[in-house]
């Protein structure tokens, strides 16, 4: 199943039930969801969120909450994902503090690492009255005009190396060197790295959490992303989460012990 932020890019006709259509906001929320693919595309950019949790009851208030937004801006498009870890009763607004910091920058601070920093010192009250959530969070952009074409700039803080899935192949997006999340360090003290890669039509990032990079399944082993991924995440963009997240769960069955996120991203032309 599948729920798209906006206009799906087929026929309407055709949507199921279950597609939710809306009309065009600042920006489109892209949170994950268990057992679903949220979608959203802007001009140059697509992207689809899923999330894989055990069968556990979650605690309420969750001690653990999922963000994601996209945006197209006249720098080019943006997107954010992530997740706020730490006090329960703290981390839903914190998380919605880190939304609002996001919709601030990202139509006016001219690189990502930016943003991340604009991100960081809105955290820092928060931080110096005693609550320490952990921020994790990937920083997306497709540069608009010339400078865009054929490019994506990364920023992470906290989670695994994503993957660039061209064809069979998959490769590492390792920065020059690991950031850690918000909140590790005295937020707005630390400025992360830029990873810029060329990344053309049909070709996609994938990130995947570190709950699910260092879980074991039934045999004692981690999924393997590395060797597994081309095989689900080509194809229709829709369903790619969808057919990797069936694997993923098959690996770790019964179920998966715990909470975690997957999010892919793709370039696409611009002026569409």
């Amino acid at each position: 199943m599948s729920t798209d932020a906006q206009p799906p890019e087929s026929d309407p006709s055709s949507s199921t039930s279950s597609d939710r259509v809306h009309p065009a906001p600042a920006g489109y929320a892209v949170a994950p969801r268990v057992g679903e693919t949220t979608l959203a595309r802007v001009d140059g950019l697509r992207v689809a969120a899923r999330r894989i949790a055990g069968p556990a009851e979650p605690a309420d208030p969750p001690d653990r909450c999922w963000f994601g937004e996209i945006r197209e801006t006249p720098l080019g498009a943006r997107a954010l994902f992530g997740d706020v870890a730490g006090d329960p009763l703290c981390a839903p607004d914190l998380a919605a503090e880190v939304i609002a910091a996001f919709g601030a920058a990202a139509a006016e601070v001219p690189s990502p690492a930016e943003v991340s920093h604009r991100i960081a010192l809105a955290l820092r009250e928060d931080h110096a009255r005693g609550h320490r959530p952990l921020v994790r969070l990937l920083l997306v952009e497709r540069a608009g005009g010339p400078a865009g074409d054929g490019s994506l700039t990364l920023v992470n803080r906290g989670y695994p190396n994503p993957l660039l899935v061209v064809g069979r192949r998959v490769l590492g997006l390792e920065p020059i060197y690991a950031t850690p999340p918000i909140g590790a360090l005295t937020p707005g003290t630390f400025r992360p790295p830029e990873l810029t890669v060329a990344a053309g039509r049909g070709e996609r990032v994938l990130l995947y959490t570190d709950e699910l990079a260092e879980a074991a399944g039934a045999d004692g082993t981690p999924y393997p992303f590395a060797e597994r991924t081309p095989s689900h995440v080509g194809g229709d963009f829709a369903d790619a989460l969808h057919r990797l997240a069936v694997d993923v769960e098959a690996h770790f069955a019964p179920a998966f012990p715990g909470d975690a996120a997957l999010f892919l991203i793709e370039p696409g032309p611009l002026g569409t």
